[in-house]
């Protein structure tokens, strides 16, 4: 007979060799977006979002198969019941409900759409009768995963489709050291904004704040030596014009750069030190020259690129220094002029 002690031990012993029931796997839900944001480009509508890179547990999200657009052309009655913060779960509702699914971006068109970490969705509003009252339109987007797993859908943006405004003309330029200034005829009860490129087939994009008052602009940031387009639309109320025609915009470097300052000689026995404070123009070089009294200039140091220089053979008597700084495009700035005395 087995001793009380011996079996319970038996007993416990089986226990613990069985496997508990497995735990249900983490659902790990794409993350949602809360950043759908709308406007009008012409007679598109214009959707605009963060690409979806985490899950809601905040993990990385690895395999996403596609994002979904969703749009919902709203009744007026619609409008009201969905208005407001409390509003929101019942817009969500009626997009799920109601809404229909405009685009499926996946594969190539999810790539076409991603642009940095935003994506962006453009579709062509309808065309309304002449007078009449475009309903409001909502949209929302959401993600899957590659095992179908959905997003919750996104913040729902509403859009009133809106009179095209019309596209400014007679695009100008003129080039100045400082930037290319553009200008264009104004047109009445509308501000604008500016988009530049910098090649044929690079993207466009928008340089000027979006809603400028003034027919005209500087870019500021142009460099020089290379070719830009450029071109304007007309904007109200997130709503902008079809682009104008584009300019083509060589902005040659033709333009010297700024002169050195500070430029002091400070004689010794034997030598003079020079010294001056650096043109503001990135990648100069410096010319240096002599002359004695009223004597022919010596050339120093033709491409120099210090700010301090020891003329050890200096003549003796009254001597004058001048420095230039020359660009990388060959352009040279004025001189500037210091004097020293040496020898006895």
């Amino acid at each position: 007979m087995v001793p009380a002690a011996v079996a319970l031990a038996l007993v416990i012993a089986a226990g613990c060799g069985r496997k508990a029931a497995p735990l249900p796997p983490i659902l790990e839900v794409p993350e949602t977006t809360t950043n759908l944001t709308a406007y009008q480009d012409g007679n598109e509508i214009v959707l605009s979002w963060a690409y979806p890179q985490l899950t809601r547990g905040g993990r990385e999200l690895t395999d996403l198969a596609r994002v979904e657009v969703w749009r919902l052309e709203a009744t007026p009655g619609q409008e009201q019941a969905g208005s407001g913060p409390s509003g929101e779960a019942l817009r969500q509702q009626l997009m799920l409900g109601r809404g229909k699914l405009a685009a499926r971006l996946e594969g190539g068109s999810l790539q076409a759409a991603t642009h940095g970490n935003s994506l962006t969705y453009r579709e062509t509003l309808p065309s309304y009768p002449a007078g009449s009252s475009p309903p409001s339109v909502w949209y929302a987007v959401r993600s899957r995963r590659k095992d179908g797993t959905p997003s919750a859908l996104s913040n729902i943006v509403t859009w009133q489709p809106r009179p095209v405004p019309p596209t400014p003309k007679d695009l100008t330029v003129k080039l100045q050291k400082d930037g290319i200034e553009l200008a264009w005829a104004p047109v009445a009860g509308f501000t604008y904004v500016l988009e530049r490129r910098a090649s044929k087939v690079a993207p466009w994009e928008v340089i000027s704040p979006i809603g400028i008052d003034k027919p005209t602009f500087m870019d500021a940031t142009a460099q020089q030596g290379q070719t830009w387009w450029y071109r304007v639309r007309s904007y109200l109320k997130l709503a902008a014009s079809a682009p104008s025609a584009e300019l083509e915009v060589p902005y040659p470097d033709i333009y010297p750069p700024a002169a050195v300052t500070s430029f002091l000689c400070l004689p010794e026995p034997g030598l003079v030190h020079l010294r001056w404070d650096p043109s503001p123009e990135a990648g100069v070089i410096y010319k240096i020259f002599r002359r004695q009294g009223k004597g022919s200039w010596d050339h120093l140091q033709e491409d120099f690129k210090l700010t301090e220089y020891t003329d050890t053979k200096p003549p003796a008597g009254e001597l004058e220094y001048a420095v230039k700084a020359v660009d990388a495009a060959g352009n040279q700035s004025d001189p500037v002029y210091c004097t020293a005395r040496t020898g006895p």
